[in-house]
């Protein structure tokens, strides 16, 4: 998962008490909807299921809406139209449904919820109490019902009750990684730092999970308390753990410079966000992404602008291809946040998936110009033309990024790795092996580049020995990569050895069984050590796997009058 995220890592009991909620895509059931009549929702429900099979979550929301306008009675399409509904986000929609099933007496755990939210929106705390024990007691409803309980009491001043509920949570619980860090939460909104601190302390040491959202909290009241230094120490412990988040990164700034942090908490909705994205992280470290988008939903339904929300559910979304979901969740981050920058270029980057290539293209620019000298967005640009083959355009944009490296790191290997790659394509090899020597030298032994730079030398006729000892070495640390065994077993040919060569080969071609030209090697060394109808099947497989244009005549023309080993 994107280092973003506030959970570093999962324990998969939690899976146990994930509850699946109605799935919108089910059968209408006892109601069933037919095309004989005009008003009947037919059209418009055939048109939600097929927008849902296409993750077009909006689509699909907009047209089970339509549907239950024509049949409001419909049970089974209430509660379909309430689940996408949540999905897409429109609550007041769903509060709606909620109250009409509840009429009809055909609530549903959802439906429950849904109105259990508006209760704590209106403050109707009389309601709210005793409608948590209508909740679900399955799955991870239930789990965090007591911090509901506790979040009424402390906004009523209860502080008694609050107090039982979270003082009650067992040292020895699975998830008091979840329970100390809510605890924490509360207690910081009842204004006692010091209990609070003390909560996402030991939030921070319990087995199991890491919550970067709890060392947040954590570095803020230390700060809060005058103990700059202790958070700066916080901070940096868990930028090791997560160097890439942006959440930490400005923490850590604040505290070096001794300024205050907000509090994650200032009222109730805040309190309900807090709780349902922790829960939403924690279910998608195990990629629960259905249930994890409704946590969400709920989380942005208490704070709307809600950043680390809008960018977990953006990314889910883009990883269903639901680009327009996506789009619009990182455009609702803003410039105050320390996301801005990552989502502006991951919405480049959606554009780029979108195959919207120009405005992809233009996207990056304008990062350029807003950001110059950054060597992330210049990578970006250059990754761009890379993946786009725009070989030629790419090479002045990698320039960049290494004009920028002040000292080099073992990271860098992958920038000279890439650009020996785009010098290669433009047939620039005395660069390109530049850039492979220098990749080595800064990751020795890297796999991809041993295979790289070896196998272009074999193709090339030269460094034959030096070529086979570092593909060797390469199987060695993958030895179920296809296309370094390949490039073993090819050199081996190239050098002679094509008996030993053929298992080699013949591994290769089964752990890539969809790759026409280690097909084509196989076939070549089968001809070669006299194995000739074996040759033409892998010929004609080869065929089969949509080769490079300029290579079909010459595989054809294998197969007609075999091959004929020049080098």
């Amino acid at each position: 998962m994107n280092s973003l995220s506030p959970i570093k890592f999962f324990s998969r009991s939690i899976l146990a008490l994930s509850i699946l909620w109605l799935t919108p895509t089910g059968v209408a059931g006892a109601q069933s909807l037919t095309a004989d009549a005009p008003n009947e929702p037919f059209g418009e429900y055939l048109t939600g299921r097929h927008a849902i099979a296409n993750r077009q979550f909006d689509v699909a929301a907009e047209n089970y809406f339509n549907a239950l306008k024509l049949d409001p009675q419909n049970v089974r399409l209430n509660q379909e139209t309430l689940a996408i509904l949540v999905i897409d986000g429109r609550f007041n929609d769903a509060i709606t449904i909620g109250h009409r099933l509840k009429s009809m007496e055909q609530e549903t755990d959802l439906s429950r919820l849904i109105l259990f939210f508006e209760t704590i929106q209106d403050k109707s705390y009389d309601e709210a109490l005793p409608a948590v024990d209508q909740l679900s007691t399955n799955g991870i409803l239930n789990l965090i019902k007591p911090v509901f309980r506790a979040w009424i009491h402390a906004d009523q001043g209860n502080r008694l009750e609050m107090e039982q509920i979270l003082q009650g949570f067992d040292d020895g619980t699975t998830f008091n990684f979840f329970n100390f860090f809510q605890a924490g939460l509360v207690y910081e909104y009842m204004g006692d730092l010091n209990v609070a601190a003390d909560y996402y302390s030991r939030a921070l040491t319990e087995r199991g999970l890491l919550n970067l959202r709890a060392v947040e909290a954590y570095g803020a009241i230390l700060i809060r308390q005058g103990k700059s230094e202790e958070a700066v120490e916080i901070f940096e412990e868990y930028l090791e753990e997560a160097p890439s988040n942006e959440q930490l990164k400005a923490g850590l700034i604040a505290a070096q410079n001794g300024e205050q942090i907000s509090p994650l908490v200032t009222n109730i909705e805040e309190g309900f966000a807090e709780l349902f994205y922790t829960v939403a992280t924690i279910l998608m470290q195990d990629n629960v992404k259905r249930v994890a988008t409704d946590y969400l939903q709920y989380a942005l339904y208490f704070k709307s602008d809600f950043p680390l929300a809008h960018f977990l559910q953006a990314q889910i979304f883009e990883s269903d291809e639901y680009y327009d979901g996506a789009s619009k969740h990182f455009n609702l981050i803003g410039s105050d946040s320390p996301l801005y920058f990552q989502s502006r270029i991951q919405r480049a980057w959606l554009l780029n998936d979108m195959e919207q290539d120009e405005e992809a293209l233009s996207a990056f620019n304008a990062l350029d110009q807003e950001y110059p000298d950054n060597r992330e967005v210049l990578n970006s640009i250059a990754e761009f033309y890379r993946t786009h083959e725009r070989y030629a355009e790419a090479i002045p944009a990698y320039n960049r990024v290494v004009e920028l490296i002040e000292e080099e790191d073992e990271r860098d290997w992958v920038l000279f790795y890439t650009r020996g790659i785009v010098f290669d394509q433009e047939k620039r090899w005395p660069e390109a092996e530049r850039d492979f020597k220098k990749a080595l030298e800064l990751r020795p032994e890297q796999p991809m580049v041993l295979n790289y730079l070896a196998y272009s030398w074999v193709d090339q006729g030269v460094n034959y020995e030096e070529a086979k000892e570092m593909l060797e070495r390469a199987v060695e640390l993958r030895p179920n990569d296809g296309y370094i065994v390949d490039s073993l077993g090819w050199a081996l040919f190239k050098m002679g050895d094509e008996e030993e060569a053929v298992p080699i080969l013949e591994r290769a071609a089964q752990l890539q069984t969809q790759d026409w030209a280690i097909n084509d090697h196989l076939g070549d060394v089968y001809w070669t050590v006299g194995r000739k109808n074996e040759a033409r099947f892998q010929w004609r497989h080869a065929l089969s796997l949509s080769p490079d244009e300029d290579k079909v005549e010459g595989i054809r023309d294998k197969i007609e009058n075999g091959y004929e080993k020049s080098f």
